[in-house]
């Protein structure tokens, strides 16, 4: 299955200059397997050392961070003669060998004309998260983030290539004549969602039983995971987080509200837990802004904030929700206090990796579901399926911050107003592309 991130990938090999690279994300996203396919399509020579798979490898990075006796070792271990210009070095599971690391700077320095690509899950070490850290300061390493499946990319796999090809070039056009059949899709996608092992289910022709199981078992993996790598003294609160995110969404105002989590529960107790699963990619955390100006995170308010899942096939499967109620009907577009849609808008936004927001203002109850900042230019997103919805806070919004039109991603086609444009909620990464 196609991911839009080899293309990231092949643009990093294609540039002259470019430093090891740093491939992460939440786990099981397809980041291995992205990254076995990139490396036997375009290099004659790979040596893959999987940390975890094979703990002999490790000993090599205990001594002195030498490139020259590192690279005789791993060429000795994995039997393959290293040649510059087409070999790629893949140093995976890279939390249970963080001094791998260390390394690093010395082949920058030492320019051997071999390609470096490292991938994990850091949240597991501290260790390799502060290296990380500061190899990313003092710009030794690039990074490349990889996300479920997104909605064009799940097009692609379930055989719409064409759809996700005039998606991405919002051919509005033709886009409009097969606005159906983008919306049913749509169902499809928000119930499966985008992790690889549910759209390959799903591909495969599985009911949606069978598919609901494979995201249960994708489930009890990633509980699995917190037992395994979470601080241990976090992990009940992790998880009372992680299983109480999408309810609150359900709520009104959808601030989350420690509150319900335990009575008289206070930030300070939850702030660590919080930002493991926000670094583990399972969740977002997007504060409230009451202040419109740039940079926006220097105005947004640290204690009030929404937590959003990645993934809204994950999502519901942890909620427990009927897979007919996404599939059939529109409870999925009009249901669930708009979370599946706010979640697929969100995640499209990270996916560009655009500072967000959610608007509320100071002594009123005008709010917006995001406010972005794309470079040097701020845009309100209204996440509301049917165009005939009342926009009223999007106008008010726009008149009170004149020159911050906004977008409104509905389920229609593309159209535009003075103050706004209507976007469908599967094309704002796209349309937020098309305005840098």
């Amino acid at each position: 299955m196609k991911r839009a991130a080899y293309k990231d990938l092949l643009h990093w090999k294609s540039n002259k200059f470019h430093r090891p690279l740093l491939v992460y994300g939440a786990r099981r996203t397809g980041k291995t397997y992205l990254l076995k396919e990139f490396a036997k399509t375009e290099y004659e020579k790979v040596i893959y050392l999987n940390f975890e798979e094979n703990p002999d490898y490790k000993t090599v990075f205990q001594n002195e961070p030498e490139a020259s006796r590192v690279l005789r070792e791993i060429s000795s271990l994995s039997k393959i003669d290293v040649t510059p210009g087409n070999t790629l070095l893949i140093w995976d599971e890279i939390q249970s060998c963080p001094e791998a690391l260390s390394v690093l700077p010395d082949f920058v320095e030492s320019d051997f004309g071999f390609d470096i690509i490292v991938c994990g899950f850091l949240p597991a070490s501290p260790k390799a998260e502060a290296k990380i850290e500061e190899l990313k300061q003092s710009r030794t390493i690039e990074t490349l983030r990889i996300f479920p499946f997104s909605y064009d990319e799940f097009l692609s796999a379930t055989g719409h290539d064409n759809m996700a090809g005039l998606l991405r070039s919002l051919d509005w056009g033709a886009i409009g004549s097969l606005l159906p059949k983008y919306n049913q899709y749509l169902k499809e996608y928000l119930f499966c969602g985008g992790m690889p092992q549910a759209v390959a289910a799903f591909v495969e022709g599985q009911l949606p039983s069978q598919v609901r199981a494979v995201q249960k078992d994708l489930l009890t993996a990633s509980d699995n995971d917190i037992l395994r790598f979470a601080p241990k003294r976090h992990i009940d609160e992790i998880t009372a987080v992680l299983n109480s995110v999408f309810p609150q969404l359900l709520d009104e105002n959808q601030k989350f509200n420690l509150s319900k989590l335990k009575e008289g529960a206070r930030l300070k107790d939850y702030e660590s837990s919080i930002s493991w699963l926000v670094r583990a990619g399972l969740i977002h955390k997007v504060h409230k802004l009451s202040t419109v100006s740039m940079p926006i995170e220097f105005f947004q308010d640290a204690r009030s904030f929404k937590l959003f899942p990645f993934d809204s096939g994950m999502a519901a499967a942890l909620a427990d929700i009927d897979p007919a109620r996404i599939l059939v009907g529109d409870e999925a577009f009009k249901g669930f206090n708009g979370a599946l849609l706010q979640t697929l808008v969100l995640n499209q936004i990270a996916l560009r990796g655009d500072p967000v927001c959610y608007y509320g203002a100071q002594g009123s109850t005008l709010s917006i579901d995001f406010i972005v900042q794309e470079f040097s230019r701020i845009f309100p997103v209204e996440v509301m399926p049917y165009q005939n919805g009342n926009s009223k806070a999007m106008r008010l919004f726009v008149e009170k911050n004149p020159g911050r039109n906004g977008i409104r991603a509905s389920l229609d086609n593309h159209f535009g107003r003075e103050w706004m444009d209507n976007v469908p909620v599967y094309a704002v990464s796209f349309f937020l592309a098309g305005l840098v």
